[in-house]
């Protein structure tokens, strides 16, 4: 197969690499059995307030929710939440697994700045997502080691990323003697052929790069090809595990495909996400909808990889733009507030059924004291930013002291979100 034939089969069953790797020879690499880290992105600023840090209205001052007239903040162990869409059936069932941070401040009231800041830890353009820098540490040589389906997808050419969106096609690429049309298979090479076409390939490119006469880019180009011809087999073990057929909402499908390249030990990182959080009308009518839509879809992530074994390695972050206002505009809507949280979700996990952060009555971040985690707003108290959120991150996926996340330095504060000790 031509290098243009296979990326153009790439592209079109939704598996196009984003960015080269820098230069070298790729070679298959052991199926991946570690934690699978997944970002999932509620995409254009979620109403926390309805959510992980609820507020109720304060006399004489304008409505913060609705739902505050009628209703009391409910709690579960040691984290409260709003009596509002499904979020009780969450909390319930995730509370003791799960990190809760409040009061973390964007920034900026911009989607894309909020966007690139929560998930780089930079307001600024060039870096990549944990994702990327997950992927490229532990397991760059992976056919699918970080899959990418919405929200942020700056690999800063530290890695690439590959898009599931179509299982038709997918099933058609990685079956590359064959071809599956409607019920009829249509073989494509005679036994042995596929076997030969890629020896004389190889031998093709082993020459082109003894021949020092290459480009850089073009290095880049053939080490591609290198690393494609070296982990197609490996795409078996994925095609063997495709259903007949597939979820229908495209997120939940694409969260499915995630999860069927970790478990066939292709995939070390995923980026998940949706829109629909962007409420500046009628906003209790149109957020509470998504944000149910939010907490189905992390049940359903839960649940499928349970059923498949591996629901103790998934590492699940929640996160968004940045908040919304705590009150209604004239429209009934909320718009953007730079405030926001962000929620850490493993099972067994010794650092669960905590909150750290906080915010006062209007939504205004509190500051905390990064050695207590307590509230500090005094000189000597640490207000949260993405950047602590994303050592966090790093933290947690033990990549935070590697060479390529020292590439991207991000001079935060050391905020031990993770001491089970600590209450606050």
């Amino acid at each position: 197969m031509k290098r243009r034939e296979f990326t153009k089969l790439l592209s079109m069953a939704g598996l196009g690499a984003a960015v080269p790797f820098p230069f070298q020879f790729a070679t298959a690499a052991e199926p991946y059995t570690g934690p699978f880290y997944i970002s999932l992105a509620a995409i254009g600023g979620w109403d926390v307030t309805s959510f992980c840090d609820p507020k109720t209205n304060q006399t004489g001052q304008r409505a913060i929710n609705t739902w505050a007239d009628s209703s009391e903040i409910q709690q579960i162990g040691n984290i409260s939440y709003a009596p509002v869409a499904n979020n009780q059936a969450f909390f319930e069932r995730f509370y003791q697994d799960m990190l809760v941070i409040n009061g973390i401040d964007t920034q900026t009231n911009s989607h894309d700045d909020g966007r690139r800041h929560t998930w780089s830890g930079r307001i600024g353009f060039g870096y990549p997502s944990f994702g990327a820098i997950a992927s490229s540490v532990i397991a760059p040589d992976l056919p699918l080691s970080l899959v990418h389906a919405n929200g942020y997808s700056e690999t800063a050419g530290i890695a690439r990323f590959s898009r599931l969106q179509n299982p038709d096609l997918i099933s058609n690429l990685v079956n590359d003697s064959s071809v599956q049309v409607g019920e009829t298979t249509y073989d494509l090479y005679e036994a042995g052929e596929i076997d030969l076409i890629e020896q004389y390939q190889n031998e093709r490119l082993d020459r082109l790069m003894a021949s020092n006469a290459l480009l850089p880019r073009q290095e880049k180009g053939m080490n591609n090809l290198y690393l494609a011809n070296a982990t197609r087999d490996d795409l078996d073990a994925f095609a063997d595990l495709l259903p007949a057929t597939f979820e229908e909402d495209n997120d939940f499908r694409a969260a499915e495909l995630a999860l069927l390249a970790y478990q066939s030990g292709l995939c070390v990182a995923a980026q998940l996400g949706f829109n629909g959080f962007d409420t500046h009308q009628t906003h209790d009518d149109d957020h509470f909808e998504p944000l149910s839509k939010l907490t189905d879809l992390v049940a359903f992530i839960f649940d499928t990889a349970e059923a498949a074994g591996f629901a103790d390695r998934i590492v699940l972050t929640l996160g968004s733009d940045f908040g919304r206002t705590p009150y209604y505009n004239a429209g009934g809507g909320k718009d953007h507030w730079p405030i926001g949280s962000a929620i850490f979700i493993q099972q067994g996990a010794t650092w669960g059924n905590r909150v750290v952060g906080a915010t006062d009555e209007g939504h205004n971040a509190h500051s905390i004291n990064p050695a207590t985690l307590a509230v500090d707003d005094s000189v000597n108290g640490v207000r949260l930013e993405p950047k602590h959120l994303q050592q966090a991150m790093r933290q947690l996926g033990g990549v935070d002291q590697s060479t390529i996340a020292q590439l991207f330095p991000l001079n935060a504060e050391d905020v031990d979100f993770f001491n089970s000790s600590l209450q606050t």
